[in-house]
């Protein structure tokens, strides 16, 4: 396999036998007509533990009707019920976990930003102190202009708890400003919700933004509705047009991708939406490619029956695009806006701040428009061993390979696999690295002897082979390590 940006024509004399055409992906859904947002009663205290108990995807869907107050108990305890239940044999799957650990702490910090923004400065959240780094972390992986007080400075209970003040957190300006407009819009008229009714710009941009504050879907959930109210409002409009058959023509060939890209020019992101747009955008940043900003989408959209998402894998890749792009352009043109109103002389270091984010952001558009194909060429070569000269941490390559062959395989296997129980394993996984790759790319640049035609069925190892296998790998590691040592004293 090439091992650059190149694509290479390879022989197709490599793929496994037998192997299968690429998995059918399930069939696609489309939203019902776009309808106008159920006003749902505010639940109480009692109501909110009653359903976090019994039900919590039903309180999660009444999430965005909550008060501040009863969302930051409502978040609490999901988390309570879902990470960390009384009685383990109630757990939820890890997957369900680790995804309910982000949104916990993403749902938190921005409702806890919209308190102090809206709210009294008398308002107090408790919390476990490991749950409050997470809240940090969470904060500067979305971009959050938020500053949360130092963990040592807050008062703490015997059990671990802290104890963060509304008035002890800090909002920048800006963002204030952005909240207290989002908490108008959603407590204010209600705007046309129907598509085919909308027909002034105005409009549509109002009716965008009040769905996208008041909505009571998951992410994924909100973008198929929101590409379906621009189908409806686009199609309208071409039959209001004096050629309608030109005007329809124009969006014959539209994916997925370029309806989001249509609609995001008449939204900007709200405050929890830019979180996860900054949020993805990081991953992307720190991976240097897009597998795990489109496994995170992918994992997300699984229908519950099925266990397959509910658009085809090139959608997936359109959507992520669209999200990520979305939130790196309005971070470029800001930055650039930013350089034009600062003195070149006195403002050097603010400007080369700003030109620094105009290149990070930059950056990861690149990673997501042209990604390499380096690191799946080279992931089973890093994988599983620890391959440090002094018998520390794995080095970065090692980390990475890990985690990128991880995220894969919980993703199209449901669950992490080894490849010391299974012979092709290591190769189905590279070969899915290989077809993510490749729906971020065009097709000029696309690698043509990979991807899912490659992939075979699981062939389990014997006893005897996974025994062998293991002494094999311990020997070439052991050589490998003893290598690279007898290079750092050649160096030293």
């Amino acid at each position: 396999m090439s091992k650059n940006n190149t694509p290479s024509k390879g022989n197709k004399n490599n793929a496994p036998k037998g192997a299968p055409k690429a998995p059918a992906a399930a069939p696609k859904t489309t939203a019902k007509k776009q309808e106008e947002v159920i006003e749902n009663a505010q639940l109480n205290e009692e109501e909110v533990r009653t359903l976090a108990g019994t039900n919590p995807d039903k309180l999660r869907q009444k999430m965005s009707t909550l008060s501040a107050d009863m969302k930051i108990l409502a978040f609490s305890l999901l988390e309570k019920t879902v990470v960390n239940p009384a009685d383990p044999a109630l757990a939820f799957p890890l997957e369900v976990r680790k995804k309910t650990n982000m949104l916990v702490a993403l749902g938190t910090v921005t409702t806890l930003m919209d308190h102090c923004a809206n709210g009294d400065d008398t308002f107090a959240l408790l919390m476990q102190k490991t749950d409050y780094a997470a809240l940090i972390d969470c904060a500067k992986a979305a971009g959050y202009d938020i500053e949360l007080p130092d963990i040592k400075a807050l008062p703490a209970t015997e059990d671990g708890n802290v104890t963060v003040k509304a008035k002890d957190v800090k909002i920048g300006a800006e963002t204030k400003k952005q909240l207290k407009k989002e908490d108008e819009i959603r407590k204010g008229e209600k705007p046309e919700l129907d598509p085919t009714k909308i027909v002034s710009e105005e409009d549509l941009t109002k009716a965008l933004e009040y769905m996208f504050l008041t909505h009571s879907k998951r992410l994924p959930e909100l973008m198929t509705q929101g590409i379906d109210f621009m189908k409806q409002f686009r199609l309208a409009e071409a039959e209001r047009a004096e050629n309608t058959e030109e005007a329809k023509a124009r969006f014959e060939n539209y994916n997925s991708g370029d309806w989001l890209d249509d609609l995001f020019t008449y939204v900007k992101p709200t405050i929890f939406f830019g979180g996860i747009g900054r949020g993805m955008a990081s991953v992307v940043a720190v991976e240097k490619n897009p597998i795990h900003a489109f496994v995170i989408l992918r994992d997300a959209i699984k229908d519950k029956q099925s266990g397959q998402p509910v658009l085809d894998e090139a959608e997936i890749a359109y959507c992520v695009k669209s999200i990520i792009k979305w939130c790196c352009n309005i971070n470029i043109e800001s930055n650039k806006k930013s350089i034009e109103n600062l003195d070149a002389k006195k403002n050097k270091t603010e400007i080369e701040k700003c030109e620094a984010q105009i290149q990070y952001y930059t950056n990861i558009l690149d990673y997501i428009t042209s990604p390499s194909f380096d690191e799946i060429d080279t992931l089973l070569e890093n994988i599983g061993v620890d391959f440090t000269t002094d018998g520390g941490q794995l080095t970065q390559e090692c980390q990475n390979a890990n985690k990128t062959f991880n995220v894969i395989c919980r993703s199209y296997y449901g669950k992490e696999l080894s490849m010391t129980d299974y012979k092709n394993l290591g190769e189905n996984i590279k070969q899915y690295g290989y077809h993510i790759i490749n729906l971020f790319r065009s097709a000029g640049e696309q690698l043509t002897d990979c991807g899912l035609s490659y992939v075979s069925e699981l062939e389990e190892r014997s006893e005897e082979e996974k025994k062998a296998l293991a002494e094999e790998t311990k020997k070439a590691w052991a050589e490998r390590k003893a290598k690279a040592k007898e290079e750092e004293t050649k160096n030293a």
